[in-house]
């Protein structure tokens, strides 16, 4: 029993850190993407932040082309451990954003990552190759 309040009170913490990452309004500083807290703080943008459209295509584009870079830079390595590997059904785009964004901002440590960095920790850990 004491392990189920425990994932519980885990499960709380991160939506209220994913709800607090929202809260905050973009600045025109989040565009620089100094750090994955950037990243999430405009892919966490509020409908009704005054940049929230432009934060959103720059977040889109951004996780896109990291995924993208990452997945040809995987395909054309020889490696054979793969660093994610995507389920048969693959979430949403606008799924697996806010599940990185919910993700990331539970982990302060990541938040002050790079953020390709941030993005590719998040794919490996959702989407282990098993």
């Amino acid at each position: 029993m004491r392990r189920r309040s425990t994932s519980f009170a885990l499960i709380a913490a991160g939506l209220i850190a994913a709800a607090g990452a929202r809260a905050a309004p973009v600045t025109q500083d989040d565009f620089l993407l100094a750090t994955t807290a950037n990243l999430v703080s405009l892919c966490g943008a509020a409908s009704a932040d005054a940049l929230y459209t432009p934060a959103q295509n720059f977040c889109q584009g951004f996780v896109v082309g990291t995924f993208r870079v990452v997945s040809a830079e995987e395909s054309a390595s020889r490696a054979r451990h793969k660093l994610f590997c995507l389920p048969q059904n693959p979430p949403s785009r606008d799924q697996a954003v806010a599940a990185f964004v919910q993700w990331a901002a539970a982990r302060p440590k990541t938040l002050e990552s790079v953020p390709t960095d941030g993005l590719v920790e998040y794919f490996e850990t959702a989407f282990p190759c098993k």
